[in-house]
């Protein structure tokens, strides 16, 4: 059984999150979490996390607020989450990738916003995007109600395993299709177009400079879709696109415009196109390519 120590009081996404990188590492049956700022007790800990003024990986101590605290080559400096997921991320996600990739997506906000390192600018709307901070925040005690701290954070703990291993699979699954872009990327040898027998998301294929449009099934099996990919990471704008006059038209209409006898529709930016078979939306493609 391994004793788990983090402060009382008011709780934050980073020692929640924390705390529940450490239940799914060593089964939440094999730890006891304490929350609490008794010296005395936090000393008898097996870990510690966010409490305690050190950070001692050997030791299992895992604190942030004293002065020395580690700070990430980008300037973002780590709290709770971040040491946690630092020295057992990879065990817990699987593998170095998925945990880079969980750093980076989950770990990296959530210790910014501990730290209180803004990540954004409101535009002229004024309104913030909500953050797992906002939804965390609904687990603590309501003001004037007898509701406990410790049972919020229990629950949130609950919320956060879910979420990290609902993101671990998401990442698996994402190196996997970035594997299998690759793969069917390199075994073509016209790179502008590539045929794909599993949906695909084009995003992975922005990196390619040579390829225009991605054909693939849709999920459900009973059409097909050609999705011109992006120019950049940072633009929607897409490297081909097909005819203007195509744009927003379905079924018959969009057949008489493109020629394409099983036509389905056709997004009015331009991007994708879908028709029942793969060699509708071959046809479509070679059309808008000039071939």
């Amino acid at each position: 059984m391994q004793k788990i120590i983090t402060h009382s009081g008011s709780f934050h996404t980073d020692d929640v999150f924390a705390v529940a990188t450490l239940q799914l590492h060593f089964g939440i049956e094999n730890v006891e979490v304490i929350r609490t700022r008794d010296e005395a007790i936090i000393a008898s800990g097996d870990i510690v996390v966010d409490v305690g003024g050190v950070y001692d990986a050997e030791k299992q101590r895992f604190d942030h607020h004293q002065n020395g605290a580690p700070v990430r080559d980008n300037g973002i400096p780590y709290a709770a989450f971040g040491l946690i997921w630092k020295h057992y991320g990879e065990q817990v996600a699987g593998s170095s990738e998925a945990a880079a990739d969980i750093e980076r997506r989950f770990v990296l906000p959530i210790d910014a916003n501990d730290v209180g390192v803004s990540l954004y600018d409101l535009n002229e709307k004024n309104i913030s995007p909500i953050t797992l901070q906002d939804l965390m925040s609904l687990w603590r005690p309501i003001w004037g109600s007898v509701d406990e701290a410790d049972i919020g954070f229990t629950e949130a703990c609950n919320f956060a395993r879910d979420t990290i291993l609902r993101a671990i699979l998401q990442t698996k699954g994402d190196i996997a299709q970035k594997q299998y872009v690759e793969s069917v990327y390199t075994a073509t040898t016209d790179k502008t177009i590539l045929v794909f027998d599993k949906p695909v998301s084009t995003f992975y294929l922005i990196d390619y400079p040579e390829v225009s449009v991605a054909v693939y099934p849709s999920e459900e099996g009973d059409r097909w879709s050609a999705a011109m990919v992006r120019k950049n990471h940072d633009s929607y704008e897409t490297r081909v696109k097909f005819p203007a006059e195509w744009g927003g038209l379905r079924d018959d209409e969009l057949s008489k415009a493109s020629g394409v006898s099983d036509a389905v529709f056709c997004h009015k930016a331009g991007f994708l196109f879908v028709a029942k078979n793969k060699e509708g939306v071959l046809e479509a493609v070679r059309k808008t390519l000039g071939e």
